[in-house]
């Protein structure tokens, strides 16, 4: 759009800085937010992460110490029953040494009715005798038994044998010093079970296998959760957690199972106590709170997704609206240029017009009243010369002469003062209307004194308004009263306001009388110049009065209607503003 005359040439060009400006400002505003939502999904992925690790170190932690002690508690209860067989076996061989086979045999009896422990106590003597009960042992069992017993003041704890059906465990202490031959040794056989009694009353919910093992790699005892004491194929499956011990620090497994491994030392018996847990099982709880962590980190997530996509739609959307803003505000600036130049012009021209019409208005006025007034002077010097003269037709002429020259004058001022009234600026102030009333109907009655009329002004009228054009319109419309109620006794005139009828911020007044009145459905012209209601022979005037009322309210924002009824009277209605 080419710009208005004297204005700059960048005016023209600022709006396309400013959508520049404000495009770059949104596309600021939405890497920043991205970046700030990308921020917080890092960071609710990395306290994930974190957690996750945590927790997982815990479970792992937990399962281990809890292994820990029960390895403990095993060694605890494995070693009081290889300490009552020690005690045992040597009571056995102080009687053999100081009392014989006969005694001894008799305390075999005796103690293994006194001892749930074991289920056969038994010496095997050097020369391949077996004394004792009903024994479950037989010359091989006692041979290899001899051959892996250990010179110790510590039991041994020899590789379970099955007698009977029964997996039983021997504990074999050398009953005198080495010799050259096979020791006598005496043999105490407890159930598997047994040696790990503790677990019976264990209650584990994942796969634990414990394991009594001897540094030759052979199972001693052993248990699995959930199925109590294992047969001797399940033992060489639970001794496979060592085999797969490496130095390397690879996971040992059971099967398929990776396992989580304590072992407690047993020194004095050469034996080790594995407890061995399924990986899985000790993950199970912490794998169930990881898979809710994810969902509820997904879950976030895609609401903080969401509410991005959202936002930055909200953005491309008011910044959208902000361009047309904008551009319209832009073009709305252009167009007010554009409206305030021609307004300028207009103006321009109407002050020109105003001051030719007010040049011709005075040119008229003086073209006019110069031939009254000259009119109005030879009338009045030849009144004397027809008086004397005696001719009353004649002066009559003459006073008809003047007076309409007079009429004419006055007339011509009056549009002279109707003319000014757009001219001059307004000066609203608080006007106090009953005393400018009051004041007016005075001057009215000191004119006709005799004359009666009842005057109703109502106290505390005020409007805010120019003060000198309100007069006018007080005089005119209570001068018509005065006026046209003149043929009335007595004559009734009111000024007041309508409280019923107030508008906000304005107020409705009212002058009323009782005198000639007119129909007013007959009355549409009667605030236009010249429009009269009555002839001047009836009432004086030039019809001037009423179109200058109505000029000075509507320049006020104003208005004024009548009500009137013929030999009734007239009614006239204003509205003005409300004093501050």
């Amino acid at each position: 759009m080419p710009t208005q005359r004297g204005q700059p040439d960048f005016l023209e060009t600022a709006p396309a800085i400013q959508l520049q400006q404000l495009q770059e400002g949104a596309n600021d505003w939405r890497r920043i937010f991205g970046a700030v939502m990308a921020f917080i999904v890092l960071l609710i992925w990395g306290t994930y992460a974190e957690h996750t690790a945590h927790e997982h170190r815990l479970a792992l932690e937990t399962a281990a110490e809890r292994d820990a002690n029960l390895a403990t508690s095993v060694d605890l209860y494995a070693v009081r029953v290889f300490r009552n067989a020690r005690a045992v076996h040597q009571l056995l061989a102080n009687v053999y040494r100081d009392e014989g086979e006969a005694r001894l045999v008799e305390l075999l009896h005796e103690r293994l009715r006194a001892n749930d422990a074991f289920v056969e106590l038994a010496v095997c003597t050097g020369d391949g005798r077996i004394l004792g009960p009903a024994s479950f042992l037989d010359a091989a069992d006692c041979a290899r038994l001899q051959a892996g017993t250990r010179t110790s003041t510590e039991v041994t704890v020899g590789t379970p044998v099955r007698t009977g059906g029964a997996l039983l465990v021997p504990l074999s202490l050398p009953m005198g010093p080495p010799g050259t031959g096979a020791p006598d040794i005496a043999v105490a056989l407890a159930p598997v079970h047994s040696m790990l009694g503790i677990m019976a009353s264990a209650r584990l919910r994942d796969a634990t296998t414990v394991v009594l093992v001897g540094d030759d790699g052979a199972a001693r005892a052993a248990w699995q959760s959930g199925s109590g004491a294992l047969s001797r194929q399940e033992d060489a499956q639970a001794l496979a957690v060592l085999r797969h011990q490496r130095p390397d620090g690879a996971t040992p497994s059971i099967g398929a199972q990776e396992q989580l491994v304590s072992v407690r030392a047993l020194p004095a018996w050469e034996l080790q106590v594995v407890v061995a847990t399924s990986r899985a099982d000790a993950l199970a709880a912490f794998q169930q709170r990881r898979l809710f962590y994810l969902l509820v980190c997904a879950v976030m997530s895609l609401a903080i997704l969401g509410v991005y996509l959202v936002l930055n739609r909200l953005q491309l959307e008011s910044t959208r609206r902000a361009k047309s803003l904008s551009r319209a505000r832009t073009q709305l600036q252009n167009l007010n240029q554009q409206l305030d130049a021609q307004v300028q012009q207009r103006t321009l021209q109407l002050e020109q017009a105003y001051r030719d019409l007010e040049s011709f208005s005075y040119t008229i006025a003086h073209d006019v009243r110069a031939p009254l007034a000259a009119i109005d002077a030879f009338a009045a010097e030849l009144e004397a010369v027809v008086a004397s003269a005696g001719g009353d037709k004649h002066v009559r002429y003459l006073a008809r002469i003047r007076a309409n020259a007079s009429q004419m004058n006055e007339l011509t001022q009056h549009l002279l003062d109707l003319g000014k009234l757009t001219r001059a600026p307004l000066r609203l102030v608080r006007v106090d209307l009953t005393g400018i009333a009051n004041e007016l109907l005075g001057q009215l009655r000191d004119a006709q004194p005799r004359r009666p009329v009842e005057i109703h002004v109502q106290d505390d009228l005020a409007a805010r308004a120019d003060a000198p054009l309100l007069r006018q319109v007080l005089d005119n419309l209570l001068g018509n009263a005065w006026k046209f109620s003149g043929a009335r006794n007595p004559a009734r005139i009111t000024f007041g306001r309508l409280d019923d009828a107030q508008a906000e911020g304005w107020q409705t007044f009212f002058v009323s009388d009782n005198g000639a009145g007119f129909n007013s459905n007959e009355a549409s012209a009667l605030f236009q110049p010249f429009q009269r209601m009555h002839t001047s022979s009836e009432f004086p005037g030039t019809g001037v009065g009423l179109a200058t009322v109505q000029r000075i309210l509507a320049l006020h924002g104003g208005k004024v209607w009548c009500q009137a009824t013929p030999d009734e009277g007239a009614t006239f209605f204003f509205t003005l503003r409300a004093p501050a």
